[in-house]
C-alpha cells in the first residue's frame, strides 16, 4: 500500500520500521560492494541530525553539502531534513567565487565538504559568509595535522550525539516546511517544500512501474533534482536499492557490474553510452560493424526481425553498457536527442521523459511541470 507521509524523513522512518533488515543502498569500496540496511541508514541519519541539533541547528536553518555523490551525502541530507533543516547541494566542480556566492545566498549555517580540495574553497570564502558557523569534512585524508576552530571531521561531528526525541521531531515536520534549496548554476534559487517533493514523487510513481527490489546506479550529482528528489527520495519511497560508484572514473565499470533495472539520468549519460558503443563499433572488424549496424537497423524496424537482432547481437551490446537487466529508463532536465532515442529504441529501451521538457504525456499535471521548471531554474 502506498505511503502517505508528510515529509521525506517520515518516509525513511516508515521504511526503517517495516523493512529494517532489507538492503537500501550499496557502495563499492576497495573492490567490494558493501551493503547498508534500512536500520543502519536510519541510525547514521539520526547521528547527523543529533549532531546538528547539538550545535544549535534549528528548524528552517540551511546546511549545504559539496561532495561527489556518495552514501555520506545521503546520510547528511536526510539528517539535515530530519533535524527540520533545509538541504542545499553545491556542485563539486563549482569554482571558489560562485561557491562563496552560493553559501552567502543560501544563508548557510553548516557546510559539509567532501575533502581537502573542497575545504580549501570553503576556507577561501568563509570570511564573506556571515551566516556560516561550522565546516564539517567528510574525508580527512591529507588533513591529519589540520586544525581550525571552525572545522571538524564528520566522525567527530556525529560522535557528539546528544539526547533528543528524534522520532517526535520527525513526526512534527509538516508538508509545508521547506526541505530542498536548489541552487542552479545559473538563475535564481528555488525552494521545494516537503509537500512539493512528495508531490513530485507521487506523480513520478504514477508514470513509472517501479518495484521493491529494483536497483539503480546513482550517476548524477546530488545537487541535481533528478538525483536527489527523483532518484534518492523516489527510491526511498519505492524501496529501490541505490548503488553508489566506487569513484567517478569507474562509472562504466560499476554500471557493468550492477546491471541496474532502473536508470534515472539526464540526457548526457545516454550520449556517453551511445558514443562508447559507436567508438567500439568504429574500431571493430568489418564483419562486426556490419552485424552491429544491421542489428540496429532491424531493431529500429521492429517486428520478428527486431526480436532476433536483439537476442543475437544487441543483448551483448546492452550487457557491455551495463543495461542487460534494464526495464525502466527515465530522464529529466533537457530533451533527448532524437537519434539517441531511436538508437535506444532499437536496443529495446524506451527512455521516458518525466518532466515535461520533451513530449510530456497527458498524465503530467500542471503543478508537476511547474515544480520541475522551478527546480531546473527554467
Amino acid at each position: 500500500m502506498a505511503l502517505t507521509p508528510a515529509s521525506i524523513p517520515a518516509i525513511l522512518a516508515a521504511r526503517v520500521a517495516a523493512h529494517g533488515n532489507d538492503i537500501v543502498l550499496r557502495k563499492k569500496d576497495h573492490g567490494i560492494w558493501k551493503a547498508t540496511t534500512w536500520q543502519q541508514l536510519g541510525a547514521r541519519v539520526r547521528e547527523v541530525g543529533l549532531g546538528l541539533k547539538a550545535i544549535g541547528f534549528r528548524p528552517g536553518d540551511v546546511a549545504c553539502v559539496v561532495a561527489e555523490t556518495r552514501p555520506e551525502w545521503v546520510h547528511i541530507d536526510l539528517g539535515i531534513l530530519g533535524a527540520g533543516g533545509v538541504t542545499s547541494g553545491i556542485h563539486p566542480e563549482q569554482e571558489a567565487e560562485p561557491f562563496g556566492h552560493a553559501l552567502r545566498g543560501s544563508r548557510c549555517r553548516v557546510l559539509f565538504v567532501e575533502n581537502d580540495e573542497q575545504l580549501d574553497k570553503a576556507l577561501l570564502v568563509r570570511d564573506r559568509c556571515p551566516a556560516l558557523q561550522r565546516i564539517v569534512v567528510i574525508d580527512m585524508k591529507g588533513l591529519r595535522d589540520f586544525a581550525d576552530p571552525m572545522c571538524e571531521s564528520l566522525a567527530s561531528f556525529v560522535a557528539r550525539g546528544g539526547e533528543d526525541d528524534w522520532d517526535a521531531g520527525v513526526a512534527a515536520i509538516g508538508a509545508g516546511q521547506p526541505a530542498v534549496l536548489l541552487l542552479p548554476r545559473t538563475g535564481a534559487s528555488r525552494t521545494l517544500t516537503h509537500g512539493d517533493a512528495l508531490h513530485l514523487i507521487a506523480n513520478t510513481r504514477s508514470l513509472l512501474r517501479l518495484r521493491p527490489g529494483d536497483e539503480r546506479l546513482a550517476l548524477l550529482p546530488m545537487c541535481h533534482v533528478m538525483e536527489r528528489v527523483l532518484g534518492l527520495y523516489l527510491s526511498l519511497d519505492a524501496r529501490v536499492i541505490s548503488n553508489y560508484l566506487e569513484n567517478p572514473d569507474t562509472a562504466i565499470e560499476n554500471l557493468q557490474e550492477v546491471q541496474p533495472t532502473v536508470l534515472a539520468t539526464d540526457p548526457r549519460i545516454w550520449q556517453l553510452l551511445h558514443a562508447r558503443i559507436s567508438n567500439a563499433a568504429a574500431g571493430a572488424t568489418s564483419v562486426q560493424r556490419m552485424l552491429y549496424r544491421g542489428a540496429v537497423a532491424a531493431g529500429a524496424r521492429g517486428g520478428p526481425a527486431a526480436l532476433l537482432a536483439r537476442m543475437c547481437v544487441l543483448h551483448a551490446v546492452k550487457r557491455e553498457l551495463g543495461l542487460s537487466r534494464l526495464r525502466l529508463a527515465y530522464i529529466g532536465g533537457a530533451p533527448l536527442a532524437p537519434e539517441i532515442a531511436r538508437w535506444a529504441a532499437a536496443l529495446g529501451i524506451t527512455i521516458q521523459s518525466i518532466d515535461g521538457q520533451a513530449a510530456p504525456g497527458p498524465v503530467l499535471d500542471a503543478r508537476y511541470q511547474a515544480l520541475m521548471r522551478e527546480a531546473y531554474g527554467t
